[in-house]
């Protein structure tokens, strides 16, 4: 019996795989996703349940004030929300069939990304619009 020599990719490297972005921003779409019940969901849980008590919310609002460490972990935890609202966002509306060609995917990734970009500095540097 001979084999069939088959020609397809037995050990794919990903770093050698170029994705477009619209399969980048669905990619970290769900791994925000993970990140947001697993991290964001809890720290937020835990964090209104304490701040029910004057006093629980006092010593909250200090440690976030005081700890760099510990206000720039909630930063970026609502940061991640902040991006799977809107790639979800994106989502829904690709599933209406509103920009689901390529071009339009692409151009819309781009956008979520950049105005997830702006928002993310005006948060973090204090801005107010």
């Amino acid at each position: 019996m001979s084999q069939k020599i088959v020609d397809r990719p037995v050990n794919i490297n990903l770093f050698k795989i170029r994705l477009p972005m619209s399969a980048l921003i669905s990619i970290t779409h769900r791994l925000s996703g993970i990140y947001v019940f697993f991290i964001t969901l809890p720290l937020s849980i835990i964090l209104f349940q304490k701040a029910l008590t004057e006093s629980s919310y006092d010593s909250i609002s200090l440690l976030i004030q005081t700890s760099s460490f510990f206000s720039t972990f909630v930063y970026f935890s609502f940061l991640i929300f902040l991006y799977h609202i809107l790639t979800g966002f994106r989502h829904l509306l690709m599933d209406i069939h509103i920009g689901e060609n390529l071009k339009a995917s692409n151009m819309s990734a781009i956008f979520v990304i950049s105005f997830w970009l702006v928002v993310s500095i005006f948060i973090l540097f204090g801005i107010q619009i």
